[in-house]
């Protein structure tokens, strides 16, 4: 690493390394409502967060449950929305 691209204390060094999994995880998920609740991006951050918790990765468990959170809340508003759509497009015949 260079100069300029180490992080100035040992703090911000720790939490640079410390859970990429789950801090990739948080960033998948909270992109499904950046990018209209498309259903890719919260299965991935599923995914990473299951990958970060089976791993135990040191400081990751809260960011891991907090993707899980926010991917199920958008798949169950994604779910509603469809169920919605649905309905309309069956009854507007």
């Amino acid at each position: 690493m260079s100069e300029p691209d180490r992080p100035a204390d040992a703090a911000a060094a720790r939490l640079a390394a410390e859970a990429p999994l789950a801090r990739g995880a948080v960033v998948a998920s909270l992109s499904a409502v950046v990018l209209g609740f498309t259903f890719v991006p919260q299965l991935l951050g599923l995914a990473l967060a299951g990958l970060s918790l089976a791993r135990r990765e040191p400081g990751g468990r809260r960011p891991a449950l907090l993707a899980v959170v926010i991917s199920l809340l958008l798949t169950v508003v994604w779910g509603i929305v469809l169920g919605l759509l649905l309905k309309w497009w069956a009854t507007s015949r």
